[in-house]
């Protein structure tokens, strides 16, 4: 299996996780703060708003949803980093910029040397404000579907599981 990519919900953060207030992004890190005085997760969407046909698919089944607007702020911290395809050097090729663009700081796609990497969007990674351990990162509507609830009964199971994990650890 050497050389082989890991799937893409097995893949670990590549850079270490950014200090409290020390990310390079203004918006991660007061959203960090929301979420560390909520004792709440953060939840970051990446998404290609304008251009990827699955993450506004995904967008529409689980993000606009009555229960997920009901839950966002309270349950968990909620950023949607959105990504625009700018024309790559070759054809047929592509580099994503991202809205806004310090969120390349904190999330990215491989190749990136952000701290929390996906193949690409959409993807949703929850985490834990205070440490910034991913507690569950789910990459596609079949990660979804799997799962056979909805996103903020994902995040809060999630969540729960953690904080349990959290516990028993110390």
């Amino acid at each position: 299996m050497a050389g082989m990519l890991a799937p893409a919900s097995a893949l670990a953060q590549q850079m270490p996780v950014p200090a409290v207030k020390e990310s390079g992004s203004p918006v991660f890190d007061k959203l960090r703060d929301e979420a560390i005085a909520k004792k709440v997760p953060l939840v970051i969407c990446l998404t290609g708003s304008s251009w990827c046909v699955y993450c506004n698919i995904f967008t529409d089944k689980h993000i606009k949803e009555r229960a997920f607007k009901r839950a966002s702020g309270k349950k968990f911290i909620f950023w949607m980093v959105d990504t625009r395809q700018a024309p790559g050097r070759t054809p047929g090729s592509f580099t994503f910029q991202f809205v806004p663009e310090e969120a390349g700081k904190v999330v990215g796609c491989i190749g990136s040397k952000a701290p929390y990497v996906v193949f690409g969007p959409p993807a949703v990674i929850i985490l834990d404000p205070v440490s910034g351990k991913v507690i569950k990162k789910m990459v596609s509507q079949g990660d979804m579907d799997k799962e056979g609830k909805s996103l903020p009964a994902v995040i809060e199971d999630s969540w729960k599981k953690f904080r349990e994990n959290e516990k028993k650890s110390v």
